[in-house]
């Protein structure tokens, strides 16, 4: 997998930290076997939905393309981080938790904690995006986002807002320790504020401007997106995709 030895190194050495942030105690719990599941939401009666996602350590993906609400596949090696999906609606929104049930720090062996899921292309979503140590690969593009807010924690965490939404859109990325990568949308104006101080930061096809960046197409586009980045320790890499 991409990233793997990075990934398990960060695993390993960065969940007893995160779970010690969350205010959770270290108690332990075994690795056992291999257990896959996967599970579908459907909308429902709902015309739009809330999506949180709450993913402790391990290999995090989200991508488009789901013919229901959520389509999820889980893997993972660890009873006590079984995942946990709940569902409800009030009106016309739909609120969409997707969780584990536990917070004990695995020993015993290699954690296996592998979450891929598919949201629906059409639906509009606020989507939410909470993260503890790992990879998380969070491809957004073809999403019909109205919110976004993601808190990365320690590893790599590559976000894809390479979209054309037809409205503006509010995004908000910070992360703890790690590299971050947000490819941004070029037809899109887009406005990056930045509070990075202690964090390197590399930029392609933005220009840098009182407090942050702005594309090319900042001035002229109908709808822009504005992206609050907030960062530790690491890198945060900010791409304009042509």
């Amino acid at each position: 997998m991409k990233k793997k030895s990075l990934t398990i190194f960060l695993t390993c050495a960065s969940v007893a930290l995160w779970l010690a942030l969350m205010g959770c105690g270290l108690q332990t719990t075994s690795v056992t076997e291999v257990r896959s599941e996967t599970q579908s939401v459907d909308l429902d009666s709902a015309s739009s939905a809330n999506i949180q996602v709450e993913f402790g350590a391990g290999e995090l993906k989200v991508e488009g393309g789901a013919a229901s609400l959520l389509d999820a596949n889980f893997r993972y090696n660890v009873n006590d981080w079984q995942p946990q999906v709940d569902y409800s609606e009030n009106g016309e929104q739909g609120q969409l938790l997707i969780s584990h049930r536990g917070d004990r720090v695995p020993v015993g062996g290699e954690l296996i904690n592998e979450w891929n899921l598919q949201l629906n292309n059409e639906v509009p979503l606020e989507l939410t995006i909470q993260t503890g140590a790992g990879e998380s690969q969070l491809d957004l593009a073809a999403l019909n986002l109205t919110a976004v807010t993601i808190e990365a924690g320690a590893g790599v965490t590559d976000i894809d807002l390479n979209g054309n939404w037809q409205h503006d859109l509010p995004v908000s990325v910070s992360g703890g320790v790690g590299e971050i990568t947000v490819n941004l949308p070029a037809e899109m104006g887009v406005r990056v504020n930045s509070d990075t101080a202690l964090v390197r930061v590399t930029t392609s096809g933005l220009t840098k401007v009182d407090g942050g960046y702005v594309n090319d197409a900042y001035q002229t586009a109908p709808h822009t997106l504005t992206l609050d980045v907030e960062a530790g320790v690491g890198s945060v890499t900010l791409i304009v995709t042509e």
